[in-house]
């Protein structure tokens, strides 16, 4: 297969298929397990009986990047979700890729297309959005994904089904009885285990990002090999977030010292999840989230209220 020499260099750079794989610790995911119950143990005594703490990506990055005011109003289930055109642009560009890797290549306006109906056709929220777009909205939302698309082609190599593409792979793991839930999807994870060894890490992680880079991309991804390494018991081997607009990507080898990094931020969280709902007054912090938060309105910090 030819290749241009953007693609040859992610498939050398990226992919790292000349690159011997870690060998990891069988205990490496209990070791890690064990930190993290460890340090959240006294907090979650005082979480109320039939109550737990769900962990994601998103939760992650609102606490420790931008607010605890918009942490705890997500937590405790405050607003409505509302789709816009940026969100429903970036659910139609992962559902393209998806359709990308998993079947067959098609002209890029015509995969878009699919993957629109398959999308208006299976969830409700974005049809209804979608239906009450007027025609130039509509067109810049289908416009704007086949654009990405093109980027993310442009980028990486066809994916062959020997390095065993999975778009969307959600990954959970529960901890403490279940008391304490860890879940994310990542994007785009290459390579399977090989059954002569099974502790070498060989998945490798994408998460594909629009716009400009942002210095939680590094924490998101590292949560991501943590909540994979709970869940399968091998950590991937390197982790990366490839961004469309320049094609430049960001990896990073995975290390038992970044788990464990990953593991302390994610216990620290549920720690101050537990505070944060028993009354302690969360840290706000004014910034560009303020204008989807549900308390921008009464907020004090806010930079949207009048």
């Amino acid at each position: 297969m030819e290749l241009t020499p953007v693609q040859e260099r992610t498939l050398a750079d990226l992919m790292a298929s000349d690159v011997a794989r870690p060998t990891f610790a069988r205990n490496l995911a209990a070791r890690l397990a064990a930190l993290i119950e460890r340090l959240v143990a006294p907090a979650l005594a005082t979480l109320p009986d039939g109550q737990r703490i769900v962990l994601s990506k998103s939760g992650l990055t609102n606490l420790h990047a931008r607010c605890e005011g918009l942490y705890l109003a997500n937590a405790l289930g405050e607003g409505v979700f509302e789709f816009s055109l940026p969100l429903a642009v970036g659910k139609l560009v992962h559902k393209s890729i998806e359709a990308d890797v998993v079947g067959e290549r098609l002209p890029e306006s015509e995969l878009v297309q699919k993957a629109l109906h398959r999308l208006r056709s299976s969830d409700t929220e974005f049809d209804l959005f979608v239906e009450a777009l007027d025609g130039i909205e509509r067109s810049e939302l289908v416009g704007e994904a086949i654009r990405q698309l093109v980027l993310f082609r442009g980028t990486l190599p066809p994916l062959q089904k020997s390095w065993a593409p999975v778009p969307e792979l959600r990954v959970k793991h529960e901890l403490l009885g279940g008391r304490l839930l860890l879940t994310g999807t990542i994007d785009l994870s290459l390579g399977r285990p090989r059954e002569e060894a099974p502790m070498e890490g060989r998945r490798l992680f994408i998460e594909l990002k629009t716009g400009v880079e942002r210095p939680e991309f590094v924490d998101d991804l590292r949560f991501y090999a943590l909540v994979a390494t709970l869940r399968f018991g091998v950590p991937p081997f390197r982790v990366a977030t490839l961004l469309l607009e320049d094609g430049t990507y960001r990896p990073e080898d995975v290390t038992e010292d970044i788990l464990e990094a990953a593991a302390r931020r994610a216990a620290d969280a549920a720690s101050r999840h537990v505070s944060l709902l028993g009354g302690q007054e969360p840290v706000l912090r004014a910034g560009p989230w303020c204008g989807w938060c549900p308390r921008r309105d009464t907020c004090p910090e806010s930079l949207t209220r009048k």
